[in-house]
């Protein structure tokens, strides 16, 4: 019986399509999961609740509590939320967190579970558990200024998210960064709130403060202190105008002290193509 079971465990599918994680400390997270188990065999059971060690390129980085699962001939649902994850090795949760952003595609593991299963006429199983996690990366999260308010000093940027984490950094310092020659970058842009990536596409309204370039004044104030767009300096004509110099929206830090979330934010570069309206700021 034991010898089944463990076969239809072994070829058994569990699809993630959320993992959304917050309350993030200097060593542990909040995570939510939804997923579908598939190809469970003709026959119902149940899955007692069972601990799993979380893996990525043969590193354990923490464990998570599976919860008791009712299967069905066509699988079962399997979601929970907010358990408290302890990071246990930080050096590959990073890694895992960047290759979610930079790749197409990239697998991780649960490992050493012990599963106890219940079936029909009151037959049991033990079996051990473990199972590879194939998910969609980001492929580099584009990101795209959408609009600009110069009178607010705000800018919303759309990003686009094709993974499945979703990650609440809280509020966020972010640039965005000119490059130069030798691999030289300055920042001409401060950008700043709360940053919560989401699943598929999702706009972030975020307030932002220039950088002065070549030492001219790159916001124009009129006598009671507010911003005057329609005058552009010399330097903000250089911007967007050079083919050669490319720009890039960079993480800075996370206003959490202490949190994991200021080294994953840097992991956050990506290429973004300035607008008129964004260079009508300086």
């Amino acid at each position: 019986m034991d010898s089944v079971v463990q076969y239809l465990l072994n070829h058994s599918r569990l699809e993630i399509t959320l993992v959304r994680i917050t309350e993030c400390t200097a060593d542990s997270f909040n995570v939510s999961v939804e997923a579908q188990v598939t190809s469970t065999g003709p026959v119902g059971s149940i899955i007692d609740a069972m601990l799993v060690d979380l893996v990525y390129l043969d590193r354990e980085f923490g464990k998570m509590l599976l919860p008791r699962v009712k299967t069905r001939f066509n699988g079962a649902h399997v979601h929970f939320y907010d358990q408290t994850i302890h990071i246990s090795d930080m050096a590959i949760w990073l890694q895992l967190l960047s290759d979610s952003i930079h790749n197409e595609k990239l697998m991780y593991q649960l490992r050493n579970g012990e599963a106890h299963l219940k079936g029909p006429f009151g037959t049991t199983a033990q079996c051990g558990y473990n199972k590879d996690i194939h998910v969609l990366g980001m492929n580099g999260f584009p990101v795209l200024i959408k609009d600009v308010d110069p009178e607010e000093g705000k800018v919303v940027m759309t990003m686009r998210n094709l993974s499945t984490f979703e990650i609440d950094y809280g509020p966020t310092v972010f640039e965005i960064q000119e490059g130069g020659e030798e691999g030289q970058w300055r920042t001409i842009a401060r950008l700043k709130g709360d940053f919560f990536t989401k699943r598929g596409e999702f706009h972030v309204p975020l307030e932002v403060e220039t950088v002065s370039l070549d030492d001219e004044t790159n916001r124009h104030v009129d006598g009671e202190g507010e911003v005057n767009g329609s005058v552009i300096s010399p330097a903000a004509r250089k911007l967007g105008l050079d083919v050669e110099k490319t720009y890039y929206f960079q993480g800075v830090r996370t206003e959490k002290e202490g949190a994991w979330t200021n080294e994953a934010i840097k992991l956050i570069r990506s290429p973004v193509l300035l607008t008129e309206k964004f260079i009508s700021l300086y």
